[in-house]
């Protein structure tokens, strides 16, 4: 079950942007100073790009220049990870979702904490801590 690994990176991926400094607000390009490989990865957004906050494009500009520096492995995780959302039920989604946000809002300690504790279960009692509520909703089997 792909749920698991998903919550897993999710969990990683708080902790990661909480050690990022916020994006650059000032200027960020417009959507014709974008590299062409830029404008391809960043193609979802094309048509809005200029009409966007300053501060989104430099948000989305920084995760793409995360995302570019991932091990090719680590991305497909990722996208495993985006299709098994995409394919939960509403109920599961929101309780995802009710997870992330409670444990992004953890001291960065107890997110360390959680991700050891989560690396360390086998995939049946990860299956067993997302059925029962996730990660930072209640404590692992």
């Amino acid at each position: 079950m792909r749920s698991a690994l998903f919550v897993g990176l999710l969990l990683l991926g708080c902790a990661s942007t909480d050690s990022q400094a916020r994006p650059a607000t000032a200027d960020p390009p417009r959507w014709n100073q974008l590299d062409t490989r830029q404008r391809e990865t960043l193609a979802l957004f094309a048509e809005r790009w200029d009409r966007m906050p300053p501060a989104r494009r430099a948000q989305l500009l920084q995760r793409y220049r995360r995302w570019q520096e991932l091990p090719p492995e680590r991305r497909e995780q990722l996208r495993d990870g985006i299709e098994n959302f995409r394919e939960m039920s509403p109920e599961q989604k929101q309780q995802m979702r009710r997870s992330v946000r409670s444990v992004h809002n953890l001291p960065p300690e107890e997110k360390q904490r959680l991700r050891e504790q989560w690396r360390a279960l086998t995939p049946e009692q990860r299956r067993a801590w997302l059925k029962a509520g996730g990660p930072g909703i209640v404590p692992p089997p």
